[in-house]
């Protein structure tokens, strides 16, 4: 399943067709009520050429949210390179990740075709939290952090599991339509995690 979501780091051309039909027909259908034919016809590409790039509709649909995920993961990570501390670009690129949540493919799957997505969503949830974590991990360093390896893959791993279970359960008592004062809340609840981890961290070099 990982392959799914790695392949589309080298997408060409004709690939990334592909993904904007499928990406299309999930808005228009949900996950279900469409063929890999139609996305050949609607890419304008032959059918081989398709089930060359991906070898399943499952396989399409884990790389159209991969790609939709790894836009987001570039938004929260230009979001923590402007702050000005690593606790401001965790605070921001939160904020930032809630946004694009919003406008998503997957929210908009959410409302439309729930009983399909929420399941696929839980099955997923391994390979996206992993491809959370190597994300963040790979660009932490946009955020100013000099944690060492580990502890960054402890704190990307906490970051892709809050989000996923944001996606998954929307009752919360975080005030998320109230910018400043989540912003307020996430400062309270995220100092006295991350001070230890930066006071203890290596210095760079």
């Amino acid at each position: 399943m990982m392959g799914a979501f790695n392949a589309v780091a080298s997408a060409d051309s004709s690939v990334e067709h592909i993904l904007d039909a499928g990406a299309d027909l999930m808005l228009r259908y949900g996950l279900t009520r469409w063929s890999m034919e139609d996305v050949a016809e609607r890419a304008a590409i032959g059918r081989t050429t398709v089930y060359r790039s991906f070898a399943s509709r499952d396989e399409l649909v884990h790389a159209v949210l991969a790609r939709e995920l790894r836009a987001t993961i570039g938004r929260i990570t230009a979001a923590a390179a402007a702050a000005d501390s690593p606790e401001d670009g965790i605070v921001e690129g939160a904020l930032t990740g809630l946004a694009a949540l919003r406008s998503s493919l997957v929210e908009k799957l959410l409302v439309s075709d729930p009983g399909t997505i929420l399941p696929f969503l839980t099955t997923s949830a391994g390979p996206l939290v992993a491809l959370t974590s190597q994300l963040l991990v790979a660009q932490a360093g946009a955020a100013g952090a000099t944690i060492d390896d580990a502890q960054a893959q402890e704190l990307a791993e906490i970051a892709a599991r809050l989000g996923l279970s944001f996606i998954l359960t929307r009752d919360t008592v975080f005030p998320v339509h109230d910018e400043e004062a989540l912003r307020r809340a996430l400062r309270r609840l995220l100092r006295p995690v991350l001070a230890p981890l930066f006071d203890s961290a290596p210095a760079a070099g």
